[in-house]
């Protein structure tokens, strides 16, 4: 592996950590508890086993399961949910990608779904994950109860080739004997355990430029406006960085909102003045992205300037109130960067500024902003 090009990356590593951020946005848009995207992958993963699915195939399935909701912050209907999702999963590296699985995952096996497949013309990830997605969303599998767990069962048989293939039932019926499955549910540790004792070790070396593909989509997730990967682009190139240098900050800019995902979007858009409360809410965002980030092997370059993307020179900052001599130049540029471009963001709340207006705007933040690197934004974008 080239360290110069590539990183070391193992897929459901990092859609597990991804998890922490998109299951508040189920939570708030879904009403399942948090942990729902780890209960989707050990009901999928449990099926699997009973499918008898090979290695490669289970660590895929576990993969799509937890991309299962990427785009719910997003849309609007289940039917988006599904075209979005498996649009912004293209540039994941799955080990033997499949076609579709995620446009399909809402499909009924009667034919009575979204897209009126029927039958085996549904994949099976997809019948795996809409079964498994069902009951949590259905039943919340996160406690254990035997009224509950017979209702569960019943649900199931009266949906038997209706919702559900035979084939599905059957294989869970036989999963639900051991009580250990039920139990597991109920801790995010268990579940864990379970999806890695299971899956086989299938890291690989990724070239920056495809992790820089897939940090692209999330930073469209949270901000689809957003100009920000291409601005570091351009100051990077300005002060002639070096190739890995220039892309991980990218990376890390792609990145550095992914915490706005455990933040309501009801006070993301709310066009009235926030609260004292609601301002702590927003302000908390830098702190899921850091603990989302920080558990991401070999992302600790790209954590640590994300995570600073709110900080500013004088200390007001936060999530950790760092002041100048704590920030680096690529900090500084990241936290310039960002400002940058949310000032051309329209939001609900405000217009967008023009470059000119964002660029004096931050003038008088020197104390705040890098005044040097806000001098050479105006050279680099021609204000």
């Amino acid at each position: 592996m080239d360290k110069k090009k590539e990183i070391l990356f193992n897929l459901n590593n990092f859609l597990l950590s991804k998890s922490i951020v998109l299951d508040y946005v189920n939570n708030e848009k879904k009403a399942t508890k948090l942990g729902h995207l780890k209960r989707v992958s050990y009901v999928a993963l449990s099926l699997g086993v009973i499918l008898k699915l090979d290695n490669k195939q289970l660590s895929d399935l576990c993969s799509y399961s937890l991309c299962s909701s990427l785009a719910l912050n997003q849309a609007s209907d289940n039917k988006t949910l599904c075209e979005l999702s498996n649009e912004y999963v293209k540039d994941f590296p799955f080990i033997q990608k499949q076609k579709d699985i995620l446009l399909y995952q809402k499909e009924h096996f009667d034919g009575s779904g979204i897209f009126g497949l029927k039958n085996e013309q549904t994949p099976l990830f997809s019948q795996i994950i809409f079964f498994a997605t069902s009951l949590d969303e259905e039943f919340d599998l996160s406690s254990f109860d035997p009224v509950k767990k017979e209702k569960i069962l019943n649900y199931i048989k009266s949906n038997e080739n209706k919702l559900f293939s035979k084939q599905i039932v059957d294989s869970f019926f036989k999963i639900n004997e051991s009580i250990n499955f039920w139990l597991d549910l109920e801790n995010e540790s268990d579940i864990l355990l379970f999806i890695y004792t299971l899956l086989e070790d299938f890291s690989q070396a990724l070239k920056f430029e495809e992790l820089l593909k897939i940090a692209n989509n999330f930073l469209k997730l949270v901000e689809p406006q957003s100009k920000l990967l291409d601005n570091i682009g351009k100051i990077s190139d300005f002060y002639a960085l070096e190739h890995k240098d220039k892309i991980t900050l990218q990376i890390a800019a792609g990145f550095c909102k992914i915490g706005k995902l455990a933040v309501s979007k009801d006070i993301l858009e709310k066009i009235e003045p926030l609260d004292i409360y609601e301002k702590e809410q927003i302000k908390t965002y830098p702190y899921y992205t850091k603990k989302v980030l920080s558990n991401i092997m070999g992302f600790n370059d790209i954590a640590s300037w994300a995570m600073k993307v709110q900080e500013r020179l004088d200390a007001s900052g936060y999530i950790f109130g760092f002041e100048n001599k704590s920030l680096s130049f690529k900090d500084r540029v990241l936290i310039n960067a960002n400002v940058y471009d949310a000032l051309l963001q329209e939001k609900a709340y405000r217009k967008a500024s023009t470059k000119e207006e964002a660029i004096k705007i931050m003038k008088n933040e020197s104390s705040k902003l890098d005044i040097s690197i806000t001098n050479d934004m105006a050279v680099i974008f021609k204000i």
